[in-house]
């Protein structure tokens, strides 16, 4: 190169730069963009989990608009327990004081911060087509597998309503068909207590009626 002119020094320079500039150009921009998108994706990450935490659902939301979260996937927060269930009053082996309940009895779903006296305002909870309480063999007590009465839950799975009859607004049947759930609270001694004083009221008064009582 030092035997060359110098004109034609200065143009093989410069075409060595030119050439070096359009490797690096793109090679930057490459680098550039992956730094960027580094930095927005926790943005994108953190926006779907806001997206998934707005879309859970309390029992009163669903329940106020049945027609629309008939067979839609869901998921809902709320407070599980047993539906009281009515028992016939009748002569039962003295192993089995409970015979005139149902062998079965459902588990609701409430809103967390609502007490229930009834199963209104509740919606049923069944899991492979059944109801997920039974009745323990000879006994008053139902098995309801793994669930903590009185715990809040959020419960994943998909909520049926049949149509209302001809003339009516409401449906008659709904129910939540669970496919899995996850514990968010348990149950407090505060809250244990006043339900067991609660029970204990409830079978009290359950004795002055004749043919039928309510076991809680």
């Amino acid at each position: 190169m030092a035997n060359l002119p110098k004109g034609e020094v200065k143009k093989k320079l410069l075409l060595f730069f030119v050439v070096l500039i359009s490797f690096i150009a793109p090679l930057t921009l490459v680098i550039l963009g992956i730094v960027i998108f580094n930095k927005t994706n926790p943005v994108i990450k953190i926006s779907i989990e806001k997206v998934k935490k707005e879309e859970r659902l309390i029992p009163s939301q669903v329940l106020a608009n049945k027609t629309k979260y008939h067979q839609q996937e869901v998921v809902i927060r709320g407070r599980a327990s047993p539906e009281p269930v009515v028992c016939e009053r009748k002569e039962c082996p003295t192993n089995d004081s409970c015979c005139g309940c149902p062998v079965e009895r459902d588990l609701i779903l409430a809103d967390a911060g609502k007490v229930l006296t009834s199963q209104e305002g509740a919606m049923r909870l069944i899991e492979a087509g059944k109801s997920l309480c039974q009745r323990r063999p000879y006994s008053c007590d139902y098995n309801c597998g793994d669930w903590t009465k009185g715990a809040i839950y959020d419960v994943s799975g998909k909520f049926f309503a049949d149509s209302p009859p001809p003339g009516w607004k409401l449906s008659l049947n709904y129910y939540f068909q669970v496919e899995s759930k996850n514990l968010v609270k348990k149950v407090s001694f505060k809250e244990t207590f006043g339900n067991f004083i609660s029970e204990i009221k409830n079978k009290i008064a359950s004795f002055k009626t004749s043919g039928q009582y309510v076991l809680p």
